[in-house]
């Protein structure tokens, strides 16, 4: 069935609503419901759109500092969490601690196997692993860059940026 067969087909069966119907609805609504047109009179539209504009403006000014708060030092604050319920120890280890083990314990698990730390690190490219109980190397699997290691691990990929760089 090609396009003008199907609009024809649901011509056919198109029921129209009863003589007077949309008077009978325009009638049961409040009085400055019922004015037409693109601009209601008395301003009843003005409160709500400026509050909603500057409601917006907040929101995109305000989402680069709420996310990533950045300290007078040019460091960003980012949040590692990592899914390992059974776990008794998480750590993590990359370029910005120089790899070093017992240096970044994250804290967990929560009550749904999490666990997590935030740090501060100096913007760049940076690699990073999880050490879970001080045997098993994980990736991040929330991100999505890895690069093998060199040495049969994988470590994740992230790019930290100030307020003032872009992506």
């Amino acid at each position: 069935m090609n396009e003008k067969e199907l609009v024809e087909r649901l011509e056919r069966h198109r029921t129209l609503a009863p003589e007077g119907f949309a008077q009978e609805i325009m009638e049961r609504l409040p009085a400055w419901r019922r004015r037409r047109g693109l601009w209601p009179s008395q301003g009843r539209w003005i409160a709500p759109a400026l509050a909603g504009a500057a409601a917006a403006l907040l929101i995109v000014f305000a989402v680069g500092k709420v996310g990533r708060p950045v300290p007078a030092d040019g460091r960003v604050a980012i949040h590692f969490e990592l899914h390992a319920p059974g776990a008794e120890r998480v750590e993590l280890l990359g370029t910005f601690n120089q790899w070093r083990q017992n240096d970044i314990v994250l804290s967990g698990p929560d009550a749904s196997g999490h666990w997590t730390a935030t740090v501060e690190l100096p913007e760049g490219r940076h690699e990073y692993i999880f050490l879970v109980d001080g045997q098993q190397w994980m990736a991040d699997p929330r991100m999505a860059t890895h690069r093998p290691d060199g040495f049969g691990r994988v470590n994740t990929v992230i790019k930290v940026y100030g307020d003032d760089d872009k992506a």
